[in-house]
């Protein structure tokens, strides 16, 4: 039985994907193509595991690391500022000038 991430890989669903509409606030986090390709196959996938296998780029695993790190503390702290509705620290943030330690 085929399931829907066999599916996404075999179409190469993670190179023409576009980042959800409510996340393109990111894009001003992961700027160059690796960091982009990155966003994109996490979000079809939901994982970084198979990163370099399926799309073919080079990437080391501490690179990853770093980079699914900062993609979850960003989606922590924009998640707590929309709860807290501060409304200050969310605008920042989407504007892509919130500064923070990975």
């Amino acid at each position: 039985m085929v399931n829907k991430k066999d599916l996404d890989f075999l179409s190469r669903e993670f190179e023409t994907s576009e980042i959800p509409k409510e996340k393109k606030y990111l894009l001003k986090y992961f700027r160059k193509d690796v960091q982009q390709s990155f966003l994109k196959y996490y979000f079809v996938f939901g994982d970084h595991t198979n990163f370099v296998d399926h799309t073919g780029i080079y990437c080391q695993p501490r690179w990853l690391k770093i980079l699914h790190k900062k993609l979850i503390d960003l989606e922590a702290i924009h998640s707590s500022a929309k709860e807290s509705f501060d409304l200050e620290l969310l605008s920042k943030i989407e504007a892509g000038k919130f500064k923070f330690k990975v």
